[in-house]
């Protein structure tokens, strides 16, 4: 069956960075797997794999900023160190877990607006501050991923209903 969209797609994957080495490998995370047409993938990825079949294996360099967008300043922010727990362990160079409260340009708060999770790097612990930096790891950079197909199937309709609800929450 060849890739086409709304399709079910299952990937063993390489991603390699700007220097070559290996960040993730479905070799160690298991295969991917997405819908072919819902934009999961960056487009260069999915064009590349329409209409191909089981058993197509490609390699494609993105661009920088293609695939992890690109290294944005504003993603450097600083949080008051009082804002963690007195107790925690924070050192440079850990991803740690933050809470982003969502509010308007002016940053003030959005009534009734969820609260969103995201990782952030600690880039410096001070008695007063944390400084962080949001951006993926990858922001800015090219990266290389090396892909096969390992199957194409119909998304039965079950399993379809349940990534729709994943995807909207």
């Amino acid at each position: 069956m060849k890739i086409q969209d709304g399709l079910l797609v299952l990937l063993e994957y390489t991603l390699r960075d700007a220097k070559g080495e290996v960040v993730e490998t479905s070799a160690d995370d298991g295969p991917m797997e997405y819908v072919h047409g819902q934009g999961d993938l960056p487009e260069t990825i999915e064009a590349n794999l329409f209409g191909q079949e089981r058993g197509f294996e490609f390699s494609v360099t993105l661009p920088e900023g293609e695939a992890y967008g690109d290294y944005n300043p504003d993603g450097l922010i600083s949080v008051p160190r009082d804002s963690f727990p007195a107790d925690a362990e924070i050192v440079s160079g850990d991803w740690i877990e933050i809470e982003i409260e969502p509010g308007d340009e002016d940053g003030n708060p959005i009534e009734n607006a969820e609260a969103e999770m995201m990782e952030a790097k600690v880039i410096e612990v001070s008695a007063d501050a944390v400084s962080l930096d949001a951006n993926h790891p990858l922001a800015g950079q090219s990266v290389t991923f090396e892909m096969k197909v390992l199957s194409v199937e119909v998304l039965d309709e079950a399993a379809e209903g349940e990534a729709s609800e994943s995807e909207a929450k």
